[in-house]
């Protein structure tokens, strides 16, 4: 594969049965295992992608536990909500580093940035603008969020009008603009779209004289998840949004945006099977966890095969047909419906890959109130391990 954050198999090769069961004993299953060395070398591989002017961007939405091990190749980490922006600081990430962005926010959201000094706010709507001004107390860098059609940022027009209310307030700076097309994107035409987009967008906010500085972009540049997806789609697309990249370097300075790039193929989410059971021509596999545990983009009721292996405790007896199953109490817990391997049996590991970014993050953990899975941060260089516990909120007994 041209990119190796685009290859699951970049973790090497995988664990065997004893030492899963060793960590089974120690950390108890399911369990989510993050390489945090990866992330930092998939950082290294985008930079050199894009060029030596061009600065990275880890998305922290993409996956917040894995924003230490990112911020060791990203310049700049964004944040979406005041909880992202605190976990940032409390896990050493210098607020000067931190770009605040999201679509909700309050008054009190912005003082609390402000205060710790993050370098830079990423502003939504002319709501968010007016709301800066009025909160602000001194000088403030800012980008407005152009949109590309949806819900999210501002048209021209209103660029405009923000532009011009900034130069009237003195003390908000507007110095460029950031662009977000998707996400996933898998498509080199879909790509050469979004780029002909932007290009069109800028062609006219010069028209109206405004010139950003910066250019703050997502190239929303997807990964293979599936047995299906065509790689060299993927690669196509990258190269797509890479070039055009280096090219806006020439004339702006240029921040790319990356979540799922750098964090995907970081992640594995370990399981075991508990139960099978035999329907018509197929072994149903009960595994612990389930879909409020693990998500991929594009996939609903297991239709579309993940990338994922299984670790035995005997020797396979040729393919065999299965589908996978959580331990919800929902006919929709399926997390692979069409899975061939060799023989599977009760006790046995299933490893699921590319569950870095957006996994996690994106299932209904809340379903049934059920356990959380563990999470392992590893890092391959130094043989260190680390464990995050993900834990119900404590309510407050509000009964006096």
């Amino acid at each position: 594969m041209k990119y190796r954050f685009m290859d699951y198999k970049a973790y090497g090769k995988k664990p065997v049965y004893g030492e899963i069961r060793r960590l089974e004993e120690r950390y108890g299953l399911p369990l989510y295992l993050y390489d945090t060395q990866r992330i930092a070398e998939n950082g290294e591989e985008l930079k050199r992608c894009l060029g030596a002017d061009v600065r990275l961007c880890y998305c922290a939405k993409a996956n917040y536990d894995l924003v230490e091990a990112a911020a060791q190749t990203a310049d700049l980490i964004e944040v979406s909500t005041e909880g992202e922006l605190r976990y940032c600081l409390q896990h050493g990430i210098a607020a000067d580093r931190l770009v605040y962005s999201g679509v909700w926010r309050t008054g009190a959201n912005l003082t609390f940035a402000l205060e710790a000094g993050v370098g830079r706010i990423i502003l939504d709507s002319k709501r968010q603008a007016e709301e800066l001004r009025r909160t602000a107390a001194g000088p403030v860098e800012a980008l407005l969020r152009l949109s590309s059609g949806d819900q999210f940022g501002m048209n021209v027009e209103e660029i405009r009008e923000v532009v011009t209310s900034a130069k009237a307030s003195g003390h908000v700076k507007i110095t460029g603009i950031q662009y977000y097309a998707g996400t996933q994107r898998s498509c080199p035409r879909q790509v050469r779209r979004d780029i002909a987009k932007l290009r069109e967008e800028l062609r006219r906010l010069e028209a109206e004289e405004i010139s950003p500085e910066e250019i703050q972009i997502g190239g929303g540049i997807g990964i293979p998840l599936f047995a299906s997806d065509r790689t060299e789609e993927f690669e196509e697309a990258a190269d797509c949004m890479f070039a055009f990249v280096k090219e806006l370097s020439a004339d702006y300075r240029v921040v790319y945006e990356c979540g799922r790039g750098m964090a995907a193929n970081a992640g594995r989410y370990i399981t075991q099977v508990f139960d099978c059971k035999q329907r018509e021509d197929r072994t149903l596999l009960l595994v612990r966890g389930g879909s409020h545990h693990l998500n991929y983009y594009g996939n609903i009721c297991g239709q579309r095969q993940p990338y994922m292996e299984s670790v035995t405790r005997k020797k396979g007896t040729g393919p065999c047909q299965y589908r996978v199953c959580g331990s919800l109490c929902s006919a929709n817990d399926i997390l692979a419906r069409e899975y061939t391997d060799d023989r599977i049996e009760t006790g046995d590991y299933l490893i699921f890959y590319n569950t870095g970014a957006y996994s996690l993050q994106e299932a209904a953990t809340l379903f049934l109130t059920m356990e959380m899975p563990r999470i392992l941060l590893y890092n391959r260089e130094k043989e260190k391990w680390k464990i995050m516990d993900l834990e119900w909120k404590k309510h407050e007994d509000t009964n006096t």
